[in-house]
């Protein structure tokens, strides 16, 4: 069914074994934590392969993925960072803190495998996008969870779920993508965000309840028949009760029309 690969993707294709050292996303992050900044959250990794922006894009499956970002935390956690807002005149420090970014692109993935809450095109991507079967979702919402799991287990501080910019989760809360009939789809918004939330409690009773969740929330779509002011606030708000730690605010998905993303600091210069 047209998973052949064109020849003007194959100069992306990277060797996996491109990302079995992360000893300089270390150093960047190491390198950050002494500048003082007390949480970072990664780039984007995958929770399967489908998942994976590009073919062989960092994903997070495996305990041997796993144990190759203990690199990461280690050296970050290694960084002491000083308790600002202390008047009592205590000099006393902790670790910096790091979270992982899970992301699946759903239908801005540039490859044949590309799926989605419905059988949709992007304007970004090349390559159309299947619909998840009803047990496709629930074994995706799972292999979040296990992604999350194997985070905590390589030491981060906690993930971040992805659930705006237009990514997978975003392309199930929105009727721009979502024309399912199922208990994921349909006019009704408590269907449509359903992945969100069981994404969240299940990892939630996986990771226990020190483990960060930050949530990604877009909150201006930017593209038509996007998310309507009062579904992010309903969204919101049962994100709290499902039990997130943090609501990190997005905007704009990357098929917008409209800009949001500018390079406003140097290289380097973090």
């Amino acid at each position: 069914e047209g998973h052949s690969i064109p020849k003007f993707v194959l100069p992306l294709l990277r060797a996996e074994d491109d990302h079995k050292d992360l000893t300089e996303m270390a150093i960047y992050f190491s390198e950050r934590a002494k500048g003082g900044v007390g949480l970072m959250v990664t780039g984007g990794v995958s929770p399967n392969r489908q998942g994976w922006v590009g073919p062989f894009s960092g994903k997070l499956t495996t305990e041997t993925e796993r144990d190759r970002h203990k690199t990461v935390t280690e050296m970050v956690h290694s960084i002491q960072i000083p308790m600002d807002g202390d008047t009592s005149g205590d000099t006393s420090t902790v670790p910096a803190r790091i979270c992982m970014q899970i992301l699946h692109a759903g239908r801005y993935a540039i490859h044949p495998f590309a799926v989605s809450a419905s059988s949709t095109s992007s304007p970004i991507s090349p390559f159309g996008a299947k619909e998840l079967s009803t047990s496709d979702v629930k074994s995706t919402i799972r292999d979040f969870v296990n992604c999350a799991v194997l985070a905590k287990e390589a030491g981060y501080d906690g993930v971040e779920i992805m659930g705006s910019e237009g990514y997978l989760i975003n392309q199930f809360l929105v009727s721009k993508t979502n024309h399912r009939t199922d208990e994921y789809g349909g006019e009704h918004f408590g269907n449509r965000m359903r992945m969100a939330l069981e994404i969240v409690t299940e990892t939630r009773k996986a990771c226990g309840k020190d483990f960060i969740i930050i949530f990604r929330l877009s909150m201006l779509d930017l593209v038509k028949d996007g998310s309507s002011w009062e579904e992010i606030k309903t969204l919101a708000q049962a994100l709290e009760d499902a039990g997130v730690t943090i609501i990190n605010t997005g905007i704009g998905w990357h098929e917008a029309r409209i800009p949001t993303i500018a390079t406003s600091v140097p290289r380097g210069g973090f």
